[in-house]
């Protein structure tokens, strides 16, 4: 009875206050799967288009820092090219495990330690909101079986997924890419779909809301059977990395129908690409015309999100120099990430998010008022941040007076 009490007084005074406050609308509203496409609450069909991050670990480190590299990525005074500045929408954030044989992070995830949450991801997690970035956080293991990475896969997930599921920007990619060898592409895809229906499960008991990535087997490339074997639950889109050595191979036909295939009945989503001539590995060398204006046209037909990798002046195939520029020209990708960015800026963007809409209907009732005076009884507010407008670690009538208004506002 007393929490009735609280709750009706709370109410009282939020609508004597509630004229004076304009509706707040967020800039990365939850998505959702409806079909093969990716979209807003609104029914917007939404494409991502980004830039991937190197190892974050490595990245806070040696290169200068993770939040300098989200501003450098982000920075619209920026003319290098033919663009007069950034436009990303997603950065994908790569965490390499501990136990990752292609590279060996100098800070990464520990279970049973906060060190790396509260000192890195969240941090990078939070600032990527302030700059209306959606934020991939990637379990980046590459090339292993997911069947020998289960346990540690599991308890990265089991930490990850509850401390982000109120993010609405934060997107889970599951396992960046599996080998998963077997006797033909369609094992293969069952194989990896085992492993990664455990782990949907962990992020869904926990995440009811965040869309989930899934990769298949041969590093990201057999995805095709997922059209007839999908993973089970909700909001889940499937992976994709084509390279040149891919694309412009006698093969690539192969990889094209794997794309095609799944696109059409689930959202694709290309996490990898990228191409730089001079790259030491034959996988990655290619042009704008042969490989990346072709591959951006292809992907853009099916309305497929895509983040490029990578964000970088040493890993390959590099987007900068060491002293930061851009590679620029026919045969380096900096300036044609940036560019094509820029051109699609306005494109397939997702409408901003009604503040208050904690049912996710794209409208503001009685059901997200009672769940909002839930929220601010319990004063759990380290769950539900996102709700807190005026920065003052509290959810009180400041908040509530916001979603009274734009409820007031779909009455009228």
């Amino acid at each position: 009875m007393k929490e009735i009490i609280q709750t009706k007084s709370k109410i009282a005074v939020v609508l004597v206050l509630v004229y004076s406050i304009v509706p707040v609308y967020a800039a990365t509203p939850w998505l959702r799967v409806d079909g093969n496409k990716i979209k807003d609450p609104a029914g917007n069909v939404v494409v991502l288009r980004g830039v991937d991050l190197m190892d974050l670990g490595a990245t806070e480190l040696w290169y200068g820092g993770a939040i300098n590299m989200i501003d450098r990525l982000t920075d619209k005074t920026d003319t290098q090219g033919t663009s007069p500045g950034w436009h990303p929408r997603v950065v994908r954030l790569a965490v390499y495990p501990s136990d990752e044989g292609d590279f060996s992070s100098p800070f990464t995830f520990c279970p049973g330690s906060d060190d790396y949450y509260n000192n890195l991801l969240r941090p990078v997690v939070d600032y990527c909101a302030s700059k209306d970035l959606y934020a991939i956080i990637d379990w980046h293991y590459v090339g292993d079986n997911t069947w020998g990475k289960v346990i540690q896969t599991s308890e990265f997930w089991e930490y990850m997924a509850p401390r982000f599921a109120n993010d609405s920007h934060v997107i889970f990619e599951l396992f960046n890419e599996p080998g998963n060898f077997g006797s033909s592409e369609t094992n293969r895809w069952l194989s990896v779909k085992k492993d990664m229906q455990t782990w949907i499960n962990i992020i869904r008991s926990y995440a009811p809301h965040n869309l989930i990535l899934v990769a298949g087997p041969s590093w990201s490339q057999i995805i095709g059977p997922a059209a007839t074997y999908p993973a089970e639950g909700n909001n889940i889109a499937y992976v994709a990395h084509i390279y040149p050595g891919h694309w412009n191979s006698g093969s690539s036909s192969w990889y094209i129908n794997h794309i095609t295939t799944c696109a059409a009945v689930h959202p694709v989503f290309m996490t990898e690409w990228g191409f730089s001539e001079t790259a030491r590995y034959d996988l990655l060398r290619g042009t704008i015309t042969d490989y990346g204006q072709p591959l951006m046209d292809f992907i853009e037909g099916l309305q497929i999100s895509n983040s490029a990798w990578i964000a970088s002046s040493d890993w390959e195939p590099s987007m900068f120099w060491w002293d930061w520029t851009l590679r620029c020209g026919e045969g380096e990708m900096g300036c044609f990430v940036k560019d094509t960015l820029y051109l699609r800026r306005n494109d397939d963007q997702p409408s901003e998010w009604l503040y208050g809409d904690l049912t996710y209907d794209n409208i503001i009732d009685v059901d997200d008022l009672y769940k909002f005076c839930l929220i601010w009884l319990e004063a759990d507010y380290v769950n539900y941040k996102m709700l807190d407008l005026n920065d003052d670690c509290l959810i009180n009538f400041y908040e509530l007076s916001s979603l009274a208004q734009n409820w007031l506002e779909e009455i009228e």
